[in-house]
């Protein structure tokens, strides 16, 4: 007897983080992708400068949570994995436009913000997965120390030409050969889309340091 593949859509309670609140001197709102086996709260931390010099944050967790370490003890989450990938992909990118329409897009509008937004290693291929498939429009998009989803045709996707894209590489990333940003880069050029490049000397790792330094802000 065979055995037959179904799905169901639920109802599943997402998590988010949030820094800062939005005023008429607010700067800007960031919206910032966690990597895999990270929590947003912990990610949220690394960018507190940020919210203390008027930026508002919002960090969305993942839903898909593991244990880092055999069966109990810390936790991380992952955006997606290998399997039933199709239905992860649309459940976060749901999710995500969910949390941009009902709680960010309203923010910006009334104070007149920019949206920008940053996906850190795994979180830059759920970014750029998002920015495509899903409905919401930012001005700046940052992929940092991660691949873009390599099945998504940009060239399908004119409105990507509209954004302010920076794909940001480290020089001594063990995740990915030297290779690496020349590939990424050509993907987007490919479908002609041109982003602004950046290497900076060091691991995989994210802080605004570093941002500062590769002119994103």
């Amino acid at each position: 007897m065979e055995v037959e593949e179904h799905h169901i859509s639920v109802f599943r309670t997402a998590r988010y983080f949030k820094l800062g609140k939005a005023t008429e001197h607010s700067k800007d709102i960031w919206i910032m992708l966690h990597g895999h086996r990270q929590l947003a709260g912990n990610f949220i931390k690394h960018f507190e400068e940020l919210a203390v010099n008027s930026s508002v944050l919002y960090a969305p967790e993942a839903l898909m949570r593991i244990y880092l370490k055999g069966d109990y003890g810390d936790v991380g989450a992952s955006w997606m994995t290998k399997e039933d990938r199709e239905s992860d992909i649309k459940d976060y990118v749901n999710y995500l436009d969910r949390l941009f329409f009902d709680l960010i897009y309203p923010e910006a509008e009334q104070f007149k913000l920019k949206i920008n937004v940053l996906g850190f290693s795994q979180g830059s291929a759920t970014l750029c997965r998002w920015l495509s498939l899903g409905k919401a429009r930012v001005n700046k998009a940052v992929f940092w120390c991660g691949s873009l989803a390599h099945e998504i045709n940009y060239k399908n996707y004119p409105h990507l030409k509209e954004v302010e894209i920076h794909q940001i590489f480290a020089s001594n990333d063990p995740y990915y050969n030297n290779n690496f940003p020349k590939s990424q880069i050509k993907l987007l050029n490919d479908a002609g889309i041109i982003s602004r490049s950046y290497i900076f000397n060091g691991g995989h790792e994210i802080s605004v340091r570093l941002m500062k330094e590769s002119s994103i802000l």
